[in-house]
């Protein structure tokens, strides 16, 4: 690999983070584990991921809403890596936000096939995300973001194609009652939207749905699930 990726792995059994770390560490990869849903969290806080490998039986939280936690923070490519076979848990892993369902037991070669799959996917979207720097790398473009912009943007790209009322963004996003919604949502997403100008060809829209609230579309690529 010419440049390092990071990946997360997220599972509750050490035998199985050792071994897949192990060998996707002797491919080239670095990769963080975490045995517990609230310490993948923690860890993606931390630093920004290529990859995210999970696990649906976990002690403290299920995969699926580990799943939907994780795209609040990130758009990264997520791989469940599960026991549950059934087509309606493959189903629920998808439509929860992940991009890929590989059931246990599987082999260490598809494992790494899978996972280049994801991360070159992720790299050919053009875009990267920097979550200690709080800003937006596309093409030759570097663009800082705001706390709240950038926390807005997030939860946009992690809920793409459907309709957020101000409302809801501001709940989710500054977490409070204050009675301003409205006023502060389309201040912060015209912002936004000024700052995606350039590179929106390489990133998506934000588009205002008249009556109803916003709409993030992805460019095309970015929409296609494997």
């Amino acid at each position: 690999m010419e440049q390092t990726y990071w990946l997360l792995a997220v599972d509750d059994e050490p035998d199985i983070l050792r071994t897949n770390r192990k060998y996707l560490e002797a491919r080239g990869y670095k990769v963080d584990t975490a045995i517990c849903a609230m310490d993948g969290l923690e860890l993606l806080r931390q630093r920004s991921y290529d990859c995210i490998l999970l696990d649906v039986l976990l002690p403290d939280l299920n995969g699926f809403a580990l799943c939907q936690a994780v795209r609040n923070i990130t758009s990264a490519p997520i791989l469940f890596l599960s026991c549950m076979d059934d087509e309606e848990d493959k189903i629920r892993g998808l439509m929860a936000g992940g991009d890929d369902y590989i059931t246990k037991p599987y082999s260490l070669k598809e494992l790494a096939a899978r996972v280049y799959a994801q991360v070159r996917r992720s790299v050919m979207q053009g875009f990267i995300i920097d979550h200690h720097q709080q800003s937006l790398t596309a093409g030759n473009h570097v663009i800082p973001l705001s706390q709240k912009e950038f926390d807005l943007f997030l939860y946009l790209l992690g809920n793409p194609g459907r309709i957020l009322t101000p409302d809801e963004l501001y709940r989710e996003v500054w977490r409070t009652g204050k009675p301003d919604t409205t006023n502060s949502v389309a201040v912060h997403i015209a912002r936004l939207r000024r700052k995606l100008d350039e590179v929106g060809h390489l990133v998506g829209s934000i588009e205002t749905v008249r009556g109803e609230g916003y709409e993030f579309q992805p460019r095309s690529e970015a929409r296609t699930r494997l």
